[in-house]
């Protein structure tokens, strides 16, 4: 054998041997870190268990996705959203847009119930399959539900929103906002968005150092989803926004706690404000208000009879 293809193999099996060596490494760096975060949650468990606090079986979420922070474009209402609001039928309805917002009214209100209402939505709005349902506000009279992107849902933003209005338990109309993004791009917003994500259990740690949950609470369930940090207002027209990585985490089943996942901070939500000021833009009337006003009719009919 000629010296040239001793020397080939020689290389060729160090190489082999530090690949071998270098996988075993990141193998063991692996585990370390996992036996970290494993380490650090038990201690986080243990500490919530001696406060009485308590955790739904299956409301740490196992995978945890990787989820960037994006820039949207602006909110102005997309060609493709516009073309199907062409296709509505305008003898059932008033439709117009407004403030980079579309708002329908329906001449023939529609009935509905808690186990309708998301497929009424999605037969009364085209494009309902943009935003995951959040819930209905029956003291405002209103459902209110929330724009996706890549799947993961962006909370109480005035640019991405769809508010349905119910008086006497039926649809009279909705009024919607939509977020364009770049297609494919994404952003960090700065060096505070760059690190890593706090993991499910320093997320609730954090909550409860901040004494949002207390002895007694449970945490029932917790996903990740997308706040932007600051709030543009609905007065802000077609501005770009940032969004950061959000973890919502639900206690006791009825009240939703919003951490921003890179930095650990609190993102300060109010349902009620946020609904309120959609209602006041768009002077639309909550459950309660139409029913004043019918109750005001029927009083001065029969005072008139």
């Amino acid at each position: 054998m000629q010296w040239g293809q001793i020397k080939l193999l020689f290389i060729l099996s160090f190489l082999i041997l530090d690949l071998f060596l270098l996988q075993q490494f990141l193998s063991k760096q692996q585990q370390d870190a996992l036996g970290q975060i494993s380490t650090v949650a038990e201690d986080i468990e243990t500490e919530l268990e001696n406060a009485d606090v308590t955790i739904a079986e299956g409301a740490i979420p196992e995978d945890v996705p990787s989820i960037p922070s994006l820039k949207s474009k602006g909110n102005a209402v997309p060609e493709e959203i516009l073309a199907q609001v062409e296709g509505l039928d305008e003898s059932t309805q008033e439709i117009s847009i407004e403030d980079q917002a579309l708002k329908v009214t329906l001449d023939e209100p529609v009935e509905v119930t808690e186990d309708t209402l998301v497929g009424e939505v999605s037969s009364l709005v085209p494009f309902s399959s943009q935003y995951s349902y959040w819930g209905w506000n029956k003291e405002e009279g209103v459902a209110l539900f929330f724009q996706k992107v890549n799947d993961q849902t962006i909370y109480f933003n005035s640019g991405g929103y769809l508010l349905v209005t119910i008086a006497d338990g039926k649809i009279t109309g909705y009024v919607a906002t939509l977020l364009t993004f770049p297609e494919g791009e994404s952003i960090v917003e700065d060096s505070s968005q760059s690190g890593e994500m706090n993991r499910p259990w320093s997320a609730i740690e954090n909550l409860y150092d901040y004494g949002l949950i207390r002895s007694g609470d449970e945490v029932t369930s917790m996903n990740i989803g997308y706040h932007t940090s600051y709030d543009l207002g609905l007065d802000v027209e077609n501005a770009p926004q940032y969004f950061a990585p959000t973890w919502k985490v639900t206690i006791n089943g009825e009240r939703d706690l919003f951490l921003y996942a890179f930095t650990g901070t609190v993102a300060e939500v109010k349902e009620s404000s946020f609904i309120e000021d959609i209602l006041n833009k768009h002077q639309l009337k909550p459950e309660e208000s139409l029913n004043e006003d019918s109750s005001t009719e029927e009083s001065n009919n029969s005072e008139t009879n």
